[in-house]
């Protein structure tokens, strides 16, 4: 049996010294290392690494790693509830309830019913196949129909008290149909407080007008780009703008228009400015100005604005009743004063004009289809006169209404050839008449026939006038020159055997050539 208290290792200087040595060079931590136990048997000893209780690198990192959980788990909750939020949102927007509110909104801000096909609605987006308003008796307003309407919205506006967005437009167009208006002014089509529910500008690229009832309106615009903008959160006031379109105004004619502007204010609407061309060749230019921003007498009462036309065919001014015995292109004289356009309100509205005017610059003016002209031509022998141009005045002042028109103050001439003055009023059927004065030049009327003489008997400025009687309609216009020229001619009494008369062979014997 061993000692209990075996004696102790005795070690050299040398020997310790390498034993340190040895372990020095000892495997590095984390490395397997042969050791030799007391007892003599041989073992691989791992060295364990020493580990610090703190260390701030990797602290760092867990905490990270930690924020990054926190961070992917939060936008996952925070999509999840944007989702419901949203699907929520849609789900009330869309609801029964929702759409009675917004109707019940246009129907306190219209004064009108209000019916709605496929309404559908977003946070971001508003939009219908079709909405119809109907306007109570009493209102100017009788109907509109819009097709295709879509908005943009603002989401922070969508759960407020008004939409807001930039446009609604009616991209399919719509129909807009005014009554008649009464012998009263129309009462407000709106009676509200506060601001409007839905702040947009309004848009359709083709939208129709009828004013004065579907059946018979007094005015028709068709395929108009419409705007109306809102000038207060309140929308007491408004702007309405068309560009483009086919306006037909009964009586009048048709014509394209080009723009017209008008501002809707509480105490009535005010025309601001019209455009309009011809509608068959689309040349020339009408343009009704407000200068003195009246408003429009809708009710009993006329509203008095400017007009001025440019490059204009005559025959668009005249109308269809005067026909087209006159042919130029006229304009308002640039020193003169302007026209006149007047609107007369009422159960019957009406409308009228007074316009001086002078033919354009290179106008090819004339004037054919009076019997008249053919007389001269074989009288004075010069086959000018059967459509004589005048190159030197082509004036006047055209008066135009529902009973037809008039002008007057005309004066027409051709230099040393022909001058017309007088004044030719048609009706409404066509039927013309009217008095002109016939000026040819001395020289001529003293060369021509006797009776010739006889009717141009009147002598001024260098010209032998006549005064003729115009008759016929504007298709078949008739004058009486030929009438007096033959009466003149069987006034004079004959020479004995039926030859010439005195004066006749007088002129042949003074008259160098006659014979």
């Amino acid at each position: 049996m061993p000692s209990p208290d075996p004696e102790p290792e005795n070690y050299s200087i040398d020997e310790m010294m390498d034993r340190l040595r040895s372990r020095g060079e000892g495997g590095r931590d984390g490395e397997a290392q042969l050791v030799t136990r007391e007892d003599g048997t041989q073992v691989y000893r791992m060295r364990k690494r020493k580990r610090r209780s703190f260390q701030p690198k990797k602290e760092k990192e867990k905490r990270q790693r930690r924020f990054r959980v926190f961070q992917v788990a939060g936008a996952v909750g925070i999509v999840g509830v944007a989702g419901l939020s949203l699907l929520g949102a849609i789900v009330y927007l869309n609801s029964a309830a929702y759409r009675e509110t917004i109707l019940s909104r246009i129907r306190d801000w219209t004064g009108a019913e209000a019916r709605v096909t496929q309404f559908r609605v977003t946070p971001v987006s508003a939009a219908a196949d079709t909405i119809e308003f109907s306007w109570p008796e009493g209102s100017m307003l009788e109907s509109l129909k819009l097709s295709g309407v879509r908005g943009d919205l603002r989401v922070s506006s969508i759960f407020g008290g008004a939409w807001k967005g930039s446009d609604m437009v009616a991209g399919n167009g719509g129909t807009l149909v005014l009554r008649p208006p009464s012998d009263s002014a129309p009462r407000p089509v709106l009676a509200r407080s506060g601001d409007c529910p839905f702040q947009f500008r309004f848009r359709s690229p083709k939208l129709s007008v009828l004013m004065g009832g579907a059946e018979n309106p007094a005015v028709r615009l068709g395929g108009s780009e419409a705007t109306l903008t809102l000038l207060d959160p309140a929308a007491t006031t408004a702007n309405l703008q068309f560009e483009g379109g086919d306006l037909s105004i009964a009586g009048w004619g048709d014509f394209g228009l080009e723009f017209v502007s008008m501002q809707i204010e509480p105490s009535g609407i005010r025309l601001g400015n019209l455009r309009m061309a011809p509608a068959a060749n689309g040349k020339g230019e009408i343009e009704i100005r407000n200068p003195d921003n009246l408003p429009l007498q809708l009710g009993q009462g006329e509203t008095e604005m400017k007009l001025r036309v440019s490059k204009l065919p005559v025959s668009t001014l005249f109308g269809a009743s005067m026909g087209s015995w006159l042919t130029a292109t006229i304009e308002s004289p640039e020193e003169g004063p302007d026209g006149s356009f007047r609107f007369v309100g009422g159960a019957s509205p009406s409308f009228s004009c007074r316009v001086p005017f002078q033919a354009a610059v290179a106008s090819d003016s004339r004037a054919s289809g009076f019997p008249m002209f053919t007389v001269l031509a074989k009288e004075l022998g010069e086959s000018w006169y059967r459509s004589p141009r005048f190159d030197l005045a082509f004036t006047g002042t055209l008066t135009r209404d529902a009973a037809g028109s008039t002008v007057e103050d005309l004066k027409l001439e051709a230099r040393g050839r022909l001058s017309l003055k007088g004044r030719v009023a048609a009706d409404s059927s066509g039927k013309l008449e009217g008095e002109l004065e016939v000026g040819v030049p001395e020289a001529a009327a003293d060369t021509a026939s006797l009776a010739i003489r006889s009717v141009f008997a009147q002598r001024e400025r260098g010209y032998a006038w006549a005064k003729v009687k115009v008759s016929g309609t504007g298709s078949s216009p008739m004058d009486d020159l030929a009438e007096q020229l033959q009466q003149a001619a069987t006034g004079v009494a004959p020479a004995s055997g039926g030859a010439k008369a005195v004066e006749d062979e007088f002129r042949d014997l003074t008259t160098p050539g006659g014979r």
